[in-house]
């Protein structure tokens, strides 16, 4: 029976090392990762800290890899021997100065880590950019020269832990391995940063088939300065309170970046929605004006200072053309554009000019003018009915001379004696 008990513990323990489960320790927590420098991309660095208010014995502790959309872990380094004190930090990194180190594979757009202990439990679970296993949500990507650090409480003096990547990390310009980050205390009436101005130059509320709701709708920022915007903190809000806060995105010079609902999860109302954009300082920087009920396949776009339907969308590109409806003689909306509109009236006024008239030679007697087309219509129709009655009388003496033909032979022939016995 013990043997049988040991066993049953042996595969429970199996099965709580096999596979990667939630964190089982609260303590110990990445803080800080690089990704590459400003020098290589080959400069990593994934750091460690000891959260809690005992030390910690992490030998046989090991970092994980797993690419951003990857399945399977990759072992990268494991801690032979070390007791992390209260508040200390251990360092994994590549060709930097760190407490061990490892083969560099990070991608800068996306990728997962996990802390495992000495049995193969995770610790802590780290993603970022577009990777696919992080707690929480995945944090904001870093670029080469900065790091994702989290969030340390210096009033506390703990780092924060929310178990959501996302809301736990934010971007550093200056990576600090092995250190806490610097504590920027914030100067007493200073102003609020001036942002350029952006503007909203498209909304795409009701893609067309083949195209869905679900993956094409998107909202269009423009940027008509010369030079390049950092967008991250600003926000897109629509009507109904849902609001996407763009992050770790340049919208270059004179361009356009168009935010698919796949991004920003704002879906658009069809029956009548409107869009603000809000900077970091919390202003509205420009919004657009509510669309009413939706044109299928048509974008909703600022031309000219005004918000109005386009031929089709051009999410990142140029609007299209403005699209206008006329009403038919039955009543039915019909597609318009200008260009067309355009030429409709060229031809109409054309057709409404005043016929050419033929010119008299000077001297022509007035005979030799061609009567009005009315009068000569009226003598037409005049030696018309002359000729109808000239054969209506032919007729009848004709049908008479039939009907008496035999009456008129008599009356001949009577003649005929008669005349003849005078002779």
């Amino acid at each position: 029976m013990k043997k049988v008990y040991i066993l049953f513990i042996s595969f429970v323990l199996l099965l709580c090392n096999f596979g990667v489960s939630k964190a089982v320790s609260k303590d110990i927590l990445i803080t800080e990762i690089q990704t590459g420098s400003e020098v290589s991309a080959t400069e990593e660095f994934v750091e460690i800290y000891n959260n809690g208010i005992d030390s910690k014995d992490i030998s046989g502790w090991s970092l994980y890899y797993k690419s951003a959309t990857g399945s399977s872990w990759i072992k990268k380094a494991t801690i032979i021997s070390k007791v992390l004190s209260k508040g200390e930090f251990f360092v994994f990194s590549t060709n930097m100065s760190g407490d061990i180190t490892y083969s560099s594979t990070f991608s800068e757009l996306g990728g997962n880590i996990q802390i495992r202990d000495s049995v193969g439990l995770v610790v802590d679970q780290f993603a970022w950019g577009s990777a696919n296993s992080p707690l929480g949500s995945a944090a904001s990507e870093s670029r080469p020269g900065q790091s994702m650090y989290r969030i340390y409480d210096f009033e506390s003096a703990i780092m924060q832990n929310t178990d959501d990547n996302f809301n736990d990390f934010e971007i550093s310009n200056t990576p600090t391995p092995s250190k806490l980050p610097e504590l920027i205390v914030p100067e007493e009436d200073t102003e609020p940063i001036k942002y350029f101005p952006l503007e909203l130059s498209e909304i795409f509320p009701d893609p067309a088939t083949p195209l869905s709701d679900s993956s094409d709708e998107f909202i269009e920022i423009y940027n008509p300065n010369s030079e390049d915007v950092e967008l991250s903190g600003w926000k897109l809000v629509d009507e109904s309170g849902a609001e996407f806060i763009i992050k770790n995105n340049v919208i270059t010079a004179g361009s356009r970046l168009a935010i698919f609902v796949t991004d920003s999860k704002i879906t658009l109302n069809n029956t009548g929605d409107s869009v603000q954009l809000i900077n970091p300082n919390g202003e509205v920087v420009d919004e657009s004006d509510n669309y009413g009920d939706a044109k299928e396949g048509l974008g909703w776009i600022k031309s000219g200072g005004l918000w109005q339907w386009s031929v089709g969308a051009s999410p990142g590109q140029p609007n299209t053309e403005i699209y206008e409806e006329v009403e038919t003689s039955a009543g039915a909306a019909v597609k318009n554009v200008k260009k067309a509109t355009k030429k409709a009236s060229v031809k109409k006024a054309k057709s409404t000019s005043k016929p050419k008239t033929s010119k008299v030679n000077s001297g022509t007697s007035k005979s030799n003018v061609s009567p009005p087309l009315e009068e000569t219509s009226k003598s037409k129709n005049s030696n018309l009915w002359t000729w109808l009655l000239v054969a209506a009388g032919l007729g009848t003496i004709g049908y008479g001379v039939y009907e008496y033909r035999t009456e008129i032979q008599i009356r001949i022939q009577k003649l005929r004696a008669k005349f003849g016995s005078r002779s």
